[in-house]
C-alpha cells in the first residue's frame, strides 16, 4: 500500500514525504492498528484543508470484511466535530482514507494500568457516554451478528477455526434470544473497549478507531469496556454502577454476556486476519488469547448465573 498514491488519488498533498515510518501495528496482545496503516505526515506544500501536518489512516483491504468503513468514517467525523475524537479533515470511504489532525507528541496512548485510578475510570465512562449524543450513526451493530459474520469470514478464508466453535456459538444462542425478547434501546456507541483506543492529553481523553461504532444496546458498549477493564464480576460491579447510575442485576448480566461474545468475535477476526495476512504469528496469538478468554467466560459459573438473570 502506497500512501503517496492514495493521497494523490484523493487530490491531497502531492509530493508529500512521511516524517516517520508507518505507525507500528500490534495485534497481540492488543488489537492496535491492525485494520489500517497509519502515518504522521508533513506536507511539502500545505493543503488548504488539512494544513501542514496530519495523521493519515488507510484501511487494509481485508478489514472491509468486518468493518463498515463508511459508518466508521462517519462516526470518526462526528466524534471530531463533538470534540471527543481527533478532528477529521478528509474521509473517503471508497479509498479507505481518513485524514485527521496530528496529535503526535501531544497525546499518549492509554494503557490498562491508567484505569486502576477510579478518577480516570470516571472520566472514561463520561467520555463514552458522550458518544450517545452523536448524530449520523445509522448502522445497527449487535455482537451476535458479528460473531456469525466473523465466523463465516474465517471459514471462507480457510482459517483453522477451533473445534469447539459450534459449541461456543450454541452457548451464546440463549443469551441472544433472551436479550431480543426483552428488547433493547439503541444508541450511538463506540463499541470497542480496548484502552489503546483512548488518547490521553493533559486536560482530556479522546476516543479513536471508530471501526466498531454504530447503533447498539448501551449494555453492549459497557460490556466490552468491563471485559477490558474489570474481567472479574466483583470488580466490574463498581464500574457498572458508575456507568449505569445504579445497580441492575439483569442489565449487569447482559453486559457481561456481551463481553464474552465480543471476545469470541475478536478471536474469529484474528483467525481470519491470520489466514489472509500470513507471515506473522501476531494475529494468531491474539486469536488464541481471545479464545482463551471466551472459553473461560463461557465455562465459568458466572456465565450460567448471568444467563439465568437475563
Amino acid at each position: 500500500m502506497d500512501v503517496h498514491e492514495v493521497l494523490g488519488r484523493a487530490g491531497l498533498w502531492a509530493g508529500t514525504e512521511p516524517d516517520v515510518d508507518p505507525a507500528p501495528t500490534v495485534a497481540s496482545p492488543s488489537w492496535w492498528g491492525a485494520d489500517s496503516q497509519r502515518w504522521s505526515l508533513r506536507a511539502a506544500a500545505p493543503d488548504p484543508v488539512a494544513g501542514e501536518t496530519a495523521f493519515v489512516k488507510v484501511m487494509e483491504p481485508h478489514a472491509r470484511g468486518y468493518v463498515d468503513v463508511p459508518g466508521a468514517f462517519a462516526a470518526a467525523r462526528a466524534a471530531g466535530d463533538a470534540g471527543i475524537g481527533p478532528r477529521v479533515f478528509v474521509a473517503d470511504a471508497g479509498l479507505g482514507l481518513l485524514v485527521m489532525e496530528d496529535l503526535t507528541g501531544r497525546t499518549s496512548t492509554a494503557t490498562l494500568d491508567r484505569f486502576d485510578d477510579p478518577a480516570d475510570v470516571e472520566r472514561l465512562v463520561a467520555l463514552r457516554r458522550r458518544v450517545h449524543e452523536l448524530r449520523g450513526l445509522t448502522r445497527r451493530r449487535t455482537v451476535f451478528d458479528e460473531v456469525r459474520v466473523a465466523a463465516r469470514l474465517a471459514l471462507d478464508a480457510g482459517a483453522a477455526v477451533p473445534e469447539d466453535l459450534d459449541r461456543m456459538v450454541r452457548m451464546l444462542a440463549p443469551a441472544e434470544e433472551r436479550i431480543a425478547a426483552a428488547g433493547v434501546d439503541l444508541v450511538p456507541c463506540h463499541g470497542d473497549g480496548t484502552v489503546s483506543n483512548v488518547l490521553v492529553a493533559e486536560d482530556r481523553l479522546l476516543l479513536v478507531d471508530w471501526d466498531c461504532a454504530g447503533l447498539m444496546d448501551p449494555m453492549q458498549d459497557l460490556g466490552v469496556l468491563l471485559a477490558e477493564l474489570r474481567p472479574r464480576d466483583e470488580e466490574a460491579r463498581e464500574v457498572f454502577e458508575l456507568a449505569h447510575g445504579s445497580w441492575d442485576a439483569e442489565l449487569f448480566a447482559r453486559a457481561r454476556v456481551y463481553g464474552v461474545a465480543d471476545q469470541l468475535r475478536w478471536a474469529l477476526v484474528g483467525l481470519y486476519a491470520d489466514a489472509v495476512r500470513p507471515g506473522t504469528l501476531d494475529y494468531a496469538k491474539f486469536a488464541e488469547w481471545q479464545l482463551l478468554r471466551a472459553r473461560a467466560g463461557l465455562r465459568g459459573p458466572g456465565f450460567a448465573a448471568h444467563l439465568r438473570s437475563l
